[in-house]
């Protein structure tokens, strides 16, 4: 054991000895299989006003995200969107949180031009853009806990930005992308198409670093997609844009997405989706999402090659249970210490807000105690990295003496969603996972005594 590692240890179990005179170490096992990991994964591209029976049996396949596409071709000329159709958008939302899934939302006004493609796509007039915004902002945050996060969408074909004029007029979408940040709920992020254009939206070439992380600035609130993954040289356009080149990008995007989010899909077989130089990638970028419809030939590679559980497992967060530190038994009344070692191994960390509980329940499985850890965030716990975290609370006065068992929540933010076991981080360990309570049980028949 290093020296810090050892001090630390010391300092848990003097600790400890405010509620007894031992401290034990207890060690968790990893758990090696495939799960639902809310708010990432492979994602299940719906029309979010339209959503089909799939998104009844998503979980069964270890989906929690839907590509929730607002499709608003049909109003490109409408000033006002009809109540009938965001009557069916919010049965969309209802319908996603009723399947224990959430949404991923863009909105796209199409992406053929006059000419039939692409290319001469048009955007809408910039005011009808505005007023949909207008309109589906208070949408947008009646629903903000069903929803997992934006991609910008509105401008350029299929909402990525580019092409149009006003894609590529940087005033211009810069205060369009600033109006959408207004529009959108302040604790979700909104992730863009290069990252070129996010270095261009805020000016700034440098990344986010660790204390700007989640200060709820729009640039904290910007994350990244790339919609065409591993998918050629230069992932179809997606890098060497505006006087950047892709290693410059890509070293940008390595430290950038450590605190926000990055996903997105392949568009074509190319060498880069090859399984080493695609995980490498990944873990680099730290992936947290991906179509798993689209490139179809790029899933059977990583299908026949033998990869795509192991893509499966590491998207986005897996956090693993290493030790818990207490002591051997508590006092009614009395101050017990807890310390908690845990690695992530997935290729991202959590990027939305999430609270943390010890939750303390009786011998039948009854809450005797909840206790809100307020100073630790998630959200900090870094892929690959291992990080330690104490806790101390106080036992009830009234306590019966009798044996408990201790456990670990990460529900979700919302009170609509935090009882939903569906909604909460399960440990990636084994024999801990309470599919009842959403709960991560950690030590059992811990007794309490009286004063």
């Amino acid at each position: 054991m290093n020296p810090l590692a050892h001090a630390w240890r010391e300092m848990v179990i003097l600790a400890s000895a405010v509620t007894a005179l031992h401290a034990v170490d207890v060690t968790f096992q990893e758990d090696d299989r495939i799960f639902p990991k809310p708010e990432s994964g492979f994602y299940l591209y719906q029309n979010l006003a339209a959503l089909t029976d799939a998104v009844t049996t998503m979980r069964e396949r270890h989906l929690t995200l839907i590509g929730g596409k607002i499709f608003l071709e049909p109003y490109r000329t409408t000033p006002e969107l009809p109540a009938s159709y965001l009557d069916k958008l919010q049965e969309g939302f209802e319908t996603a949180q009723a399947a224990g899934v959430k949404v991923m939302v863009r909105v796209s006004y199409g992406h053929r031009g006059p000419g039939g493609d692409y290319q001469t796509y048009e955007d809408p007039d910039l005011d009808i853009i505005r007023g949909h915004m207008d309109q589906l902002a208070p949408l947008f945050a009646r629903n903000a806990d069903r929803i997992a996060f934006f991609e910008a969408g509105f401008l350029g074909p299929w909402g990525e930005w580019h092409t149009t004029q006003a894609a590529k007029t940087p005033e211009v979408r810069r205060a369009l992308f600033e109006y959408l940040l207004e529009r959108t709920p302040k604790d979700r992020m909104v992730v863009v198409r290069y990252p070129a254009l996010k270095q261009s939206l805020f000016q700034t070439i440098e990344p986010l670093t660790a204390v700007e992380a989640y200060d709820g600035s729009h640039r904290a609130r910007t994350g990244h997609h790339n919609d065409c993954f591993l998918s050629s040289p230069n992932d179809v356009g997606t890098y060497n844009r505006e006087g950047l080149t892709m290693p410059q990008e890509l070293a940008y995007l390595e430290t950038d997405t450590l605190h926000t989010l990055f996903g997105g899909e392949s568009c074509a077989l190319h060498p880069r989706s090859l399984p080493e130089n695609a995980l490498a990638e990944m873990e680099r970028l730290h992936l947290s999402y991906l179509n798993s419809a689209y490139h179809p030939e790029v899933l059977q590679r990583w299908n026949a090659l033998d990869v795509m559980d192991t893509i499966k497992k590491r998207m986005g967060a897996r956090i693993v249970l290493e030790t818990v530190t207490l002591p051997n038994k508590g006092t009614a009344g009395e101050a017990v210490a807890l310390a908690f070692t845990l690695t992530n191994h997935g290729f991202a960390a959590l990027y939305n807000a999430r609270p943390v509980h010890l939750v303390l329940r009786d011998a039948e499985g009854t809450e005797c105690a909840r206790f809100p850890l307020a100073d630790t965030d998630p959200r900090a716990w870094k892929p690959g990295v291992c990080t330690r975290f104490a806790a101390q609370v106080t036992l009830p006065q009234d306590l019966p003496a009798a044996d408990y068992t201790w456990h670990l929540a990460l529900p979700d933010a919302s009170d609509r969603l935090a009882k939903d076991a569906r909604f909460s981080v399960r440990l990636a360990n084994r024999n801990v996972w309470d599919a009842t309570t959403g709960e991560n049980r950690l030590i059992e028949r811990w007794p309490v005594e009286s004063p």
